[in-house]
């Protein structure tokens, strides 16, 4: 796998509204909704006059009137950078695992997933994720800005929605995001089943690869993920000013 190949499919399938790139720093900003969308990507090894990059940063954020966020995938050896963050006052967040695992010449259970247009599958997620879609706008434009082959996916069984997940093919990369089941529906295989009907759409329409990104400490996802074969990659987390 080419960590920078996922790294850019994973910006095109949660596409920022502002996005730049200097020197190996990817800037990306979508009005707060999620660090992912509104942080300082780094994918190169960074030297030298580290205050300089943080000024970079910090006024970049301060004119948007947004915190100051740093994104550091483990692929890039920025350890000395990582530590002047530290010694900053920036604190360490949400510790992420990428699994990758490759599609070609793999098959998967064909289910019956039902496909549904971004506000209909919006008003499904958040039904099953228990929040208000009033509180989910931002999420909604993220989505809609999508240009790749996208798929919104909600399985149903019994005449009832029990799970969701999202999935975006970017140059042969097929990611998965926000996947939910729905709380009185868990622990039943669903995810596995919903999983499963979304890598076979993947296949069909020609991904070759297949990534997705779980917070470390969530075992019972990554339990899951490792039996439908995917691996560890690499890793990624936050510095976050104040």
């Amino acid at each position: 796998m080419n960590f920078k190949e996922i790294e850019y499919a994973g910006f095109r399938s949660w596409p920022a509204f502002e996005q730049s790139e200097t020197d190996g720093l990817v800037f990306r900003f979508s009005h707060g909704y999620t660090k992912r969308a509104n942080s300082v990507n780094v994918l190169s090894q960074k030297n030298g006059d580290y205050s300089a990059i943080v000024a970079q940063c910090e006024n970049y954020f301060g004119s948007k009137q947004l915190p100051s966020v740093f994104r550091i995938p483990s692929f890039c050896d920025n350890q000395k950078f990582d530590q002047h963050l530290e010694d900053l006052g920036y604190k360490f967040l949400d510790h992420t695992l990428v699994l990758s695992r490759p599609l070609e010449h793999s098959t998967f259970d064909s289910v019956g997933i039902v496909v549904k247009s971004s506000d209909d599958w919006m008003a499904s997620f958040c039904r099953m994720n228990a929040t208000n879609i009033s509180d989910h706008q931002a999420h909604l434009e993220i989505l809609k800005r999508i240009k790749d082959d996208v798929l919104m996916a909600v399985l149903v069984e019994d005449e009832v929605e029990v799970a969701c997940g999202l999935g975006v093919i970017s140059n042969g990369y097929f990611g998965l995001f926000d996947l939910v089941t729905e709380k009185t529906a868990r622990n039943r295989g669903y995810g596995t089943k919903l999983i499963n009907g979304m890598l076979s759409w993947a296949v069909a329409n020609d991904a070759t690869k297949a990534y997705l990104q779980v917070v470390a400490d969530n075992q019972p996802a990554i339990s899951l993920y490792k039996k439908l074969g995917y691996q560890p990659c690499y890793e990624y987390w936050y510095r976050i000013k104040g």
